[in-house]
C-alpha cells in the first residue's frame, strides 16, 4: 500500500521579494505548507507515483517498478522542475522528467503511462485543495469556533443592548452575540468539509474519453477510479481533458463566504470598541503603538485587518468563476488564473488565526455595557410596554407606548416617569403584575429573552456535533 501523501515542513520564515503580500507581510509558514507552488508540485508527484502503483494492479509493470517510480517522485525538487521546465517549456514534462532522471532505465516508460497532462494536474490540485482545508482550514475554524464558544459561554448572562440599523434595539445578552458567529462558522465549516470531501480527480486522457488507456487497459473506468480510491479522490462523473471545476468554484466559493462571517463579526467588535461604546477592547500590549502622532489611541486594527481580507477573498470570486467556461474538450485560458486558487485559502487561513488571536484576548467591559443599557432611561422597554399595555386592553397600545418612550427620550428622563406622569397609562399601570412591571422598570435584567438559553443551545450544539 503506498503511504499518504505527506508534504515536507516549509523552511523560509519569509520572503521580501515576493510580489504577493502573502509572501511577505502576511507570509504563514504552514500555509506554505499545504498552499504554495512547493506543495502544488509535490501534489502532481504524488500523482504520478499513485498512477505507478495503479499500473502495477493492473499487471502493467511490477511493484518494484512502481515503489522505485513512487521513490523517485518523493525525492523531486521544485527546483529541479522549475530548471527543468527551462528546456521543456511544460511543467509537467519537467517533472515527469526530473522522476525519470532518478529511476533506472528500465521504470522509465511506466511514468505518466497512459497519463494526459490534465490528469496529473486536475486531480493534484483536488489533491492539494482537499488536504489543506482537513489539515490547514478547518482546525483553524474548529479553534475559532471554540474560542467563541467559550466567550459566549463565559457572558452568557451578561446583558448588553441589542442593536438594529445601529439604533438601541432592545436587551440581549453578550454571549448570545456571540453565539450568532458559533452556528454560522460551524454551518460553513460543515459546508466546507462536505465540499472538499466532493472534490474529485480524473484519469480520462486528453479528451475525457478514455482513449489512451483504453489501449492497454481491459477496464478504464476501473482503472481510473482505482487510481482516485488510492488518492482518497472521487472519480469525477465527466470529464473532458480536465474535471469540470464547478466543484472546486463551489468551495472557493464557500471560502469567501466563511470570509464574510468572520468580517461581519470584525465589523460588530469594531463597532463595540468605538469610543462612544467601548463595550470590548483588542487587548494593547506592551510596546503596541495605535497611532504615530496621537498616542492615546488603541485603535482596532487586527479586526480592521481581518475585514480588509475579506476584501481580497471576494475580489478572487470573480477571477475563479470566469473560469467556469472552457471551450470543447479543453483551452488554456484558465492556466495562468487558476494558479491565483490558493490565495483564497491563504487568506481565509490568516484570517482566521487573527481573529481566533484576538478574541481569545478580548477585554469586555461589562460596566460599559450596563452604562449602555441605560442610556436611554429605559426608553428600550417600549416594546414590553406597548405589549403589555395590550395584553391589558389598551384599545391603541403601540401608538401609546411610542409617543410616552419619545417623550422620555426628547425631556431625557426615565420611561417610568412618563407612565406614571400620563394619566391615561398610569390607570393600566396597576393591572400590571409585579413581574410585568420590572420588566418595565428593568429591563436589562428582566427582558433578555431566552438570549442565554439560547446561547447555551447553540454551545451545546456545537460540543455535541
Amino acid at each position: 500500500m503506498m503511504p499518504r501523501l505527506r508534504l515536507s515542513e516549509p523552511h523560509d520564515t519569509a520572503n521580501f521579494s515576493g510580489i504577493d503580500p502573502l509572501d511577505g507581510r502576511y507570509y504563514d509558514l504552514e500555509s506554505s505548507k499545504y498552499l504554495s507552488e512547493r506543495s502544488r508540485v509535490a501534489c502532481q508527484a504524488h500523482v504520478e507515483a499513485a498512477l505507478a502503483h495503479t499500473l502495477a494492479d493492473f499487471g502493467l509493470c511490477s511493484l518494484k517498478n512502481a515503489k522505485d517510480i513512487e521513490k523517485a517522485a518523493s525525492q523531486v525538487t521544485i527546483e529541479e522542475v522549475y530548471k527543468e521546465e527551462e528546456i521543456t517549456k511544460h511543467d509537467i514534462k519537467a517533472l515527469v522528467n526530473c522522476i525519470r532522471r532518478n529511476l533506472e532505465p528500465a521504470a522509465h516508460s511506466y511514468v505518466h503511462l497512459g497519463a494526459t497532462s490534465n490528469d496529473i494536474i486536475s486531480t493534484a490540485l483536488a489533491l492539494q485543495m482537499k488536504t489543506a482545508m482537513h489539515e490547514l482550514i478547518l482546525p483553524r475554524i474548529d479553534l475559532l469556533i471554540s474560542t467563541l464558544c467559550k466567550l459566549a459561554n463565559t457572558y452568557a448572562d451578561t446583558p448588553q443592548i441589542g442593536r438594529t440599523h445601529g439604533q438601541h434595539a432592545v436587551p440581549v445578552t453578550f454571549g448570545f452575540a456571540l453565539a450568532e458567529y458559533v452556528s454560522r462558522l460551524s454551518d460553513t465549516s460543515e459546508a466546507i468539509r462536505a465540499l472538499s470531501n466532493a472534490l474529485s480527480g480524473k484519469f480520462s486522457g486528453a479528451v475525457g474519453a478514455y482513449n489512451a488507456l483504453d489501449l492497454f487497459v481491459e477496464d478504464p473506468l476501473q482503472f481510473e477510479s482505482s487510481l482516485l480510491e488510492r488518492l482518497n479522490l472521487r472519480t469525477a462523473a465527466y470529464s473532458t481533458q480536465i474535471v469540470p471545476p464547478e466543484g472546486l468554484i463551489r468551495l472557493i466559493d464557500e471560502l469567501a463566504i466563511t470570509a464574510g462571517i468572520m468580517a461581519n463579526l470584525s465589523h460588530d467588535m469594531r463597532h463595540l470598541q468605538r469610543s462612544e461604546i467601548g463595550e470590548v477592547r483588542e487587548r494593547f500590549e506592551k510596546g503596541q503603538t495605535g497611532s504615530s502622532t496621537m498616542a492615546h489611541k488603541r485603535n482596532p486594527w487586527n479586526f480592521e485587518n481581518v475585514i480588509s481580507m475579506s476584501k481580497q477573498v471576494t475580489a478572487q470570486l470573480i477571477n475563479a468563476n470566469l473560469n467556469i467556461s472552457s471551450e470543447h474538450q479543453r483551452d488554456l485560458t484558465d492556466s495562468a488564473s487558476s494558479r491565483f486558487y490558493m490565495v483564497v485559502p491563504a487568506l481565509v487561513a490568516s484570517m482566521t488565526a487573527r481573529l481566533n488571536k484576538i478574541m481569545s484576548k478580548l477585554e469586555v467591559d461589562e460596566a460599559a455595557m450596563q452604562r449602555n443599557l441605560h442610556m436611554s432611561g429605559g426608553a428600550i422597554a417600549a416594546e414590553p410596554l406597548y405589549l403589555l399595555l395590550g395584553k391589558h386592553g389598551h384599545p391603541s397600545a403601540h401608538e401609546k407606548a411610542k409617543e410616552i418612550a419619545h417623550r422620555a427620550l426628547e425631556q431625557k428622563s426615565t420611561l417610568e416617569s412618563m407612565i406614571l406622569k400620563d394619566s391615561e397609562v398610569a390607570d393600566y399601570w396597576p393591572r400590571l403584575t409585579k413581574k410585568e412591571q420590572q420588566i418595565i422598570t428593568n429591563p436589562e435584567k428582566y427582558y433578555t429573552g431566552l438570549a442565554a438559553k439560547k446561547a447555551h443551545i447553540i454551545i451545546a450544539s456545537r460540543k455535541s456535533g
